[in-house]
């Protein structure tokens, strides 16, 4: 709007400046016109006069020629007519109002000459002076005074209409730039502020609709290209930053399960045999003791445990094993049901039910035992998920990955194990494949169950993925690429 009003400020001084100059100039012309009329006009009654009084003031007489003078002055409305006498003094009765000229110009004392008097009453007025040349008598002349009060309204009427004409076009000039100047230049401007600091603030959703065919229009769609532009690239950038991120996150993940599976073996070397020693003693106390209670049961308690740790340190070295795994065509709803028949008595203590089903003639290239123990380890997890009991179900379907076309090439054998436990935050399900991560109390768990799942589900070339909200259970899926004949 400022940049409106300054054009239209700009627009109404140069208007008023050359008004007012041809003004001016017009009422100037106007003056010069005016006076140049009434010259001519008293010039003329006068010389009429003149020559009318020196024609009968020989033969008639002088008092018909001075009446003749009185009846021209009764007659004209506009001029006053009189007689006067040139060697009578100004001012005085029977002389001339203004003193004639002295000498000037060479002029003979029978020219006739013009005075105006700006000091009279009504504004002043123009005396035109015709001498008249009687033979014999003293030199008299005729003054036509004409009130130069109509110059003066003529002048101030021209003023006024100029004043009013200038009045009326600058305020249908200005308000006619006014508006355009705001529709043209302040409201797109103004929409182009507002795009500037909604792209300052980051908002590139923003988009002008300025139809103007002229250089802001221009600029209106060189800053909508530019946002499209600025919010490709964005777009592209956080995707490579996502991407980045995801590579270094499997890139420490895979770290860790590098690290973790040197120190499962290294673990196992060393505590294999003492655990074996120990696991023997025990056995050896038990056969010893079976009738001292309190012998029996101490040793009863030492054998599970070291049996527990042995469990441990297998699941490292499965963990931590390298080479091909002994994949064979097989059906994966009979592996289910013998996970479900080995977990039967551990379910039953938490009140928990178990329940399978599925296609039973789904088959993929797996290794059996490997792929029983990552069920075996989902299912435990939903399985002490429950601690009050619930249903957990597996499932077996065909599926296809997220984001995978829903072709035969692509198809995939889905395991669903689901369960009815309290379930998972956010910040909980980004960590539950990494290796010792656990929730549970200490002596629950080792954390590296899932751990193992996921390397055995990689391992096959496959994907698991896990559905999770608090209070609402848990839901992890695991594909297997379907095997064709």
């Amino acid at each position: 709007m400022k940049l409106a009003r300054k054009l239209t400020l700009a627009l109404i001084f140069g208007i008023l400046v050359v008004l007012t100059g041809n003004s001016a100039i017009r009422v100037r012309r106007e003056i010069t016109l005016f006076e140049s009329d009434s010259r001519r006009d008293s010039l003329l009654i006068g010389r009429m006069l003149a020559g009318s009084v020196a024609r009968i003031w020989p033969t008639v007489g002088r008092q018909q020629a001075l009446e003749l003078v009185e009846d021209a002055n009764e007659r004209e409305s506009t001029v006053r007519i009189r007689w006067i006498w040139l060697d009578v003094p100004p001012g005085q009765p029977g002389g001339p109002d203004v003193p004639p000229p002295q000498g000037d110009g060479g002029q003979s004392s029978d020219s006739p000459f013009v005075r105006v008097d700006s000091d009279g009453e009504d504004s002043g007025a123009l005396y035109t002076y015709v001498p008249v040349v009687v033979p014999g008598e003293r030199m008299g002349a005729i003054e036509v005074r004409d009130s130069m009060l109509n110059q003066r309204l003529y002048i101030r009427r021209t003023l006024v209409q100029a004043l009013i004409a200038t009045s009326v076009l600058v305020t249908l000039c200005g308000g006619l730039a006014m508006s355009l100047g705001v529709a043209l230049v302040g409201r797109p401007v103004s929409q182009l502020i507002a795009q500037a600091r909604s792209i300052g603030r980051g908002d590139l959703s923003r988009r002008l609709q300025l139809r103007q065919k002229d250089e802001i229009g221009e600029l209106a769609r060189e800053m909508n290209s530019m946002c499209e532009l600025l919010d490709r690239a964005n777009r592209t950038a956080a995707e490579e930053a996502s991407a980045r991120i995801t590579a270094i996150e499997q890139l420490r993940h895979a770290d860790r399960l590098s690290t973790v599976g040197r120190l499962a073996a290294g673990i196992a070397h060393e505590l294999g045999t003492p655990l074996n020693v120990v696991m023997g003693r025990a056995q050896l106390i038990l056969r010893a003791h079976s009738t001292d209670r309190g012998t029996f049961d101490n040793a009863t308690i030492i054998l599970e445990q070291a049996r527990r740790m042995t469990a441990i340190i297998r699941q490292l070295l499965d963990f931590a094993r390298r080479g091909e795994s002994r994949k064979t065509p097989e059906r994966i709803f009979p592996i289910a049901q013998q996970t479900v028949g080995l977990l039967q008595s551990i379910a039953a203590k938490c009140a928990v039910s178990l329940l399978v089903d599925g296609d039973e003639a789904l088959m993929a290239d797996v290794d059996g035992g490997q792929i029983q123990q990552a069920i075996t380890n989902l299912a435990m997890n939903g399985i002490q998920a429950m601690p009050t009991g619930g249903t957990l179900t597996i499932s077996v379907a065909r599926g296809t990955t997220p984001g995978s076309p829903s072709d035969h090439e692509n198809n995939y054998i889905c395991i669903l194990v689901r369960d009815e436990g309290s379930g998972m935050p956010a910040n909980v399900r980004e960590r539950i494949f990494e290796p010792f991560f656990t929730t549970k109390d200490s002596g629950e768990g080792t954390g590296l169950g899932l751990s193992v799942t996921y390397g055995i589900v990689q391992e096959h070339g496959g994907y698991i993925d896990v559905e999770s909200e608090p209070g609402r259970g848990s839901c992890f899926s695991v594909f297997l690429p379907e095997h064709r004949a």
